[in-house]
C-alpha cells in the first residue's frame, strides 16, 4: 500500500517547469507573444498611421503629403512581412482567411482598374465584400507609385483613386486588427496548449512545434524560389520577369524579402525554437546559425531594386539563392530531425 500510494503521489507532482513539455509549453507561449501577436501589434499600429496618412494625403494632395502615405504604407509592410512564415491560424484557416485578403502579389492591375472603372463604393462593408485582388497592401501600392511622376495628376484626374485608397487603408487597419483579435482570444491558447482545444490540427505540442519548424524552411524556400526565382527568370528559360515580382512599384520587393527572412531569425532564437534542441544534438544551433549569418548576408548584398538586380546583377541574386539553399537544408533536415520534426509539402507559393 506505501508503495502505491508513493507511485500514485510521484504521477501526480506538479511539473516545475524543468520537464521537456514544461520546456515546450514555455516555447510556443513565446513564439506565439513574441513571434506573432508581437508582429501583428506593431501592424495595427502602422496600419492606424497609414489610414491617417492616407487621409492627410486625400484631404490635401501634393508631394508631401503623397510620400507621407508612401512611407506609411512601406512601414505597414515590414510587421507584416516579419510574420509571413505565419501560415496558419486565422491568416489561412476560416472563416478569417485573412492572409488572402491582405495580400495577394503580385497586384492584378486588370481588376483594380475594373474597380476605378465602376461605381461601387469603398466603406468596409464594401471592402469586406471584394475579393482578394482588389484589396489590401499591392493595390494600394499600386495607387500610389504606379504612375510614377504622374501620381499626383493621376489622383486629380480621377477623384475615386482617393476614395478607394482610403478604402483600401481603412480595410486593411480592420483585417490587421480582425488578426490580433484572433490571436488573442483564441489562437495564442490554441498553439500553446493545444491538448486542451479542439477543432483543429494541432492534438499536441509536437504538432505545433512541428508547423513552425516546417514553416521556417517553406518562407525561405518562397523567398528563394518565388520572390527571387521566378523574377529572375528560373521557370522561365532565364527571361527576367517584373511583373512577378512582390511590391514591384514601390521598388520594395528586396525589403520585403529581407522582412520576411528577419521573422525566420525571430523564429529560429535561442529563447524560441533553438531552445527545444536536445543537448546531444548540440551541433545543430551552430550549423543553422552560420548558414542563417550567410544567406542574411547575401540577401543584404543584392542591389537595390531587384528589378535592376534581376537583369544587371544576376550573380547577385543567384548567390542569395545558393545561400538560402544551404539554409533551408540546414533547416529542413538538420533541424527538422533535431526536434523529430515531421516534414510536410510547402502549400504556399508566396501568392
Amino acid at each position: 500500500m506505501i508503495l502505491l500510494l508513493l507511485a500514485c503521489t510521484a504521477k501526480e507532482a506538479p511539473d516545475t517547469g524543468t520537464s521537456p513539455a514544461a520546456q515546450r509549453r514555455v516555447v510556443l507561449a513565446a513564439l506565439a507573444e513574441d513571434v506573432a501577436l508581437a508582429n501583428y501589434r506593431d501592424l495595427t499600429q502602422a496600419t492606424g498611421a497609414l489610414v491617417t496618412a492616407t487621409e492627410a494625403f486625400c484631404a490635401a494632395p501634393d508631394a508631401v503629403t503623397l510620400d507621407a502615405a508612401r512611407d506609411a504604407w512601406w512601414a505597414a509592410r515590414a510587421p507584416w512581412k516579419r510574420a509571413e512564415l505565419i501560415q496558419f491560424g486565422p491568416t489561412t484557416e476560416q472563416p478569417l482567411r485573412l492572409g488572402p485578403k491582405m495580400d495577394l502579389w503580385p497586384a492584378r492591375v486588370e481588376s483594380i482598374e475594373a474597380i476605378l472603372e465602376g461605381d461601387g463604393g469603398f466603406t468596409q462593408a464594401d471592402m469586406a465584400a471584394m475579393g482578394g485582388a482588389t484589396r489590401g497592401f499591392p493595390p494600394l501600392e499600386w495607387l500610389l507609385w504606379a504612375e510614377g511622376d504622374g501620381t499626383l495628376d493621376a489622383f486629380a484626374a480621377e477623384p475615386r483613386r482617393c476614395a478607394y485608397a482610403e478604402g483600401l487603408a481603412g480595410d486593411l487597419d480592420a483585417l490587421a486588427g480582425q488578426m490580433v483579435t484572433a490571436w488573442e482570444d483564441a489562437w495564442a491558447a490554441r498553439l500553446t496548449d493545444p491538448a486542451d482545444h479542439d477543432g483543429d490540427m494541432y492534438d499536441s505540442a509536437q504538432d505545433v512545434i512541428d508547423e513552425w519548424v516546417n514553416r521556417t524552411f517553406f518562407t525561405v524556400e518562397n523567398i528563394r524560389v518565388e520572390k527571387l526565382g521566378k523574377p529572375l527568370g528560373d521557370s522561365s528559360g532565364g527571361e527576367p520577369l517584373p511583373d512577378t515580382l512582390e511590391s514591384r512599384y514601390s521598388a520594395r520587393s528586396l525589403a520585403d524579402a529581407r522582412d520576411v527572412l528577419d521573422g525566420v531569425v525571430d523564429a529560429l532564437a535561442e529563447d524560441h525554437l533553438m531552445a527545444l534542441v536536445p543537448a546531444d544534438r548540440d551541433a545543430v544551433p551552430p550549423l543553422v546559425e552560420s548558414w542563417q549569418v550567410e544567406a542574411v548576408e547575401a540577401l543584404a548584398a543584392v542591389p537595390e531594386p531587384l528589378e535592376d538586380a534581376i537583369v544587371n546583377d544576376r550573380a547577385a541574386v543567384e548567390a542569395a539563392q545558393e545561400a538560402l539553399r544551404g539554409f533551408q537544408v540546414a533547416l529542413q533536415v538538420d533541424l527538422a530531425q533535431a526536434l523529430s520534426v515531421t516534414v510536410t509539402f510547402n502549400d504556399n507559393d508566396g501568392d
